[in-house]
């Protein structure tokens, strides 16, 4: 697995958004999964920030999207402040127990942000 990890800021001060980590990542068929968010801006499925913050809460698989929703919601955030996003394969299935214990391994991808100040990410 290759580990990427940079900082939030660049040295410009802007900072670097999930679009900007998906921006380098080939358009693919995986399948995505929200399991942690605190951010600004724009929710999918026009739900408020914090009901889709519930929305993720409440299932132990997280919020599922395709590629092509996951980037229309990252290009609608002001700022990421702590997320964790997964991919997996479409042959594979969401264990809610596993991801409860924080056992990725049968990610593909995994997208993290921390406390506004990190950047890591994850790939197969």
């Amino acid at each position: 697995m290759t580990i990427e990890s940079n900082n939030m800021f660049r040295p410009d001060g802007t900072r670097v958004q999930l679009i900007d980590w998906l921006n380098g990542i080939e358009p693919n068929n995986l399948n995505w999964s929200v399991l942690d968010f605190n951010g600004i801006g724009q929710a999918p499925n026009d739900l408020s920030m914090d009901e889709f913050e519930d929305a993720i809460r409440s299932d132990s698989t997280g919020f599922k999207m395709s590629w092509d929703e996951l980037i229309v919601f990252a290009q609608s955030l002001e700022q990421t402040i702590e997320c964790l996003i997964i991919a997996l394969d479409p042959n594979v299935e969401f264990v809610g127990e596993d991801l409860a214990k924080d056992d990725f391994s049968s990610c593909e991808i995994i997208i993290q942000a921390f406390d506004s100040t990190e950047w890591r990410a994850k790939k197969n």
